[in-house]
């Protein structure tokens, strides 16, 4: 789906929120934010690397990643160089270690980070040398305080120590303490420092590029993962989410994006019966559910998503069972059913946001989501309006069952 595509979905959202009634559309608007973030505004994160220069961040980052990393352009000079990974999106990288105030390559790396500030910094150490970090430290300095100044913004700094898998145990956090002491106590370094990560990035990939699980030796790679990607800013978080896989944060934004639907849901429900018709209130939550794959790093797809909602008998039967549960309020309760069909349409909205949660991100199985939302529905017939905003998605073990909407 392409960027047009996503802008023209966007602008029908906001067109229909602008039919709402004024005291409405602000509070509507607001919850427009995090769809305009996961639909829109996201771009790859920009990582500087600093550190020692013997430090392997190209393995660093293919850990991270499952993959091997791919070169999308060419590096030109010393400039930010983009990778990706097929299907899941990609990120810019910058080698700024080994450059000093007297040299040309100091006024070539000033000159790049002078036109895009980096977003983080991994401060690099390769956990079997014991060289001092007295110039890597300067140099990270260096570079945080022209960014600092440029930008007036702080980087956050994420200090990585790489050992080999066999390495003791308290030899590892030995070299992850004294490193993160030794940044701490520098003010220069210290006001940025974040944390200091202990990991090993050794694992090898076969030769179609996938993972050999019998050579991964990675340890402590998704808390790296988890801690970098908390770290960015907003509109590099979607990308980062889907690339490093970091199921938290895709758990959080997943949330955050359903429950700001079900707000606009309600809002549009509570309104007359022509403005909440069933397509409206559909369209919105195909939306929700193909920004939920899009974050659990598929492919951001309207089809796929009406696809996976029929597979769960939750097309246009459900549709019709949350809007004729909001007809049936209006006629039974005058003056306050206008309100209750919006909850209607709210804690509908609400729990396929959730079905969708658990099976796209949490791998739980389509037959599991689809038996727990059928009972929904049944008590949703026999109940009238109430609240299944407590839909929450099935409690069990994920299962290997094949999904057929990825």
């Amino acid at each position: 789906m392409n960027q047009q595509t996503l802008l023209s979905i966007y602008e029908k959202i906001e067109g229909l929120v602008g039919r709402l009634p004024g005291p409405l559309q602000n509070a509507v608007l607001n919850e427009l934010r995090p769809i305009k973030q996961i639909f829109l505004t996201q771009r790859p994160a920009r990582i500087a690397f600093l550190g020692q220069s013997e430090a392997n961040a190209s393995a660093l980052l293919s850990a991270l990643l499952g993959s091997e990393l791919r070169l999308i352009d060419p590096p030109q000079g010393s400039g930010w160089i983009s990778y990706e990974q097929k299907g899941k999106g990609g990120f810019c990288g910058l080698d700024a270690r080994s450059a000093n105030e007297a040299s040309r390559s100091w006024a070539n790396l000033t000159n790049i980070l002078a036109e895009d500030a980096p977003d983080i910094c991994l401060f690099l150490v390769d956990g079997t040398t014991h060289e001092d970090l007295g110039s890597a430290c300067d140099q990270a300095s260096r570079v945080l305080e022209f960014v600092q100044q440029r930008f007036d913004r702080k980087i956050p700094l994420i200090a990585v120590i790489d050992f080999p898998d066999l390495t003791p145990a308290e030899i590892v956090e030995n070299g992850r303490a004294e490193l993160q002491e030794r940044l701490t106590r520098q003010s220069s370094l210290g006001a940025h420092f974040v944390r200091a990560i202990a990991v090993s990035s050794f694992v090898r990939f076969r030769q179609d590029g996938t993972l050999d699980p019998d050579r991964d030796q990675r340890k402590n790679i998704r808390d790296l993962a988890n801690l970098l990607a908390r770290e960015l800013p907003e509109d590099a978080q979607v990308d980062a989410a889907r690339l490093f896989g970091t199921r938290e944060l895709q758990r959080e934004l997943a949330s955050r994006l359903t429950r700001s639907v079900s707000a606009i849901s309600a809002a549009i429900g509570a309104q007359p019966i022509p403005l909440a018709d069933f397509p409206i209130l559909t369209t919105l939550q195909f939306a929700m559910v193909a920004g939920i794959m899009h974050i659990s790093g598929r492919e951001l797809n309207l089809r796929a998503a009406a696809e996976f909602l029929g597979a769960l008998g939750m097309n246009i039967g459900a549709g019709m069972v949350l809007r004729e549960g909001a007809r049936a309020a209006v006629k039974l309760l005058p003056g306050w059913g206008n309100a209750i069909s919006g909850g209607v349409a709210a804690a509908g909205t609400y729990g396929i946001g959730k079905a969708a949660s658990s099976y796209f991100i949490e791998g739980l199985a389509l037959s599991e989501v689809r038996r727990f939302l059928q009972v929904r529905i049944r008590l949703r017939k026999r109940r009238g309006p109430g609240d299944l905003a407590d839909l929450s998605g099935p409690e069990s073990k994920r299962s290997g069952e094949e999904k057929p909407c990825e």
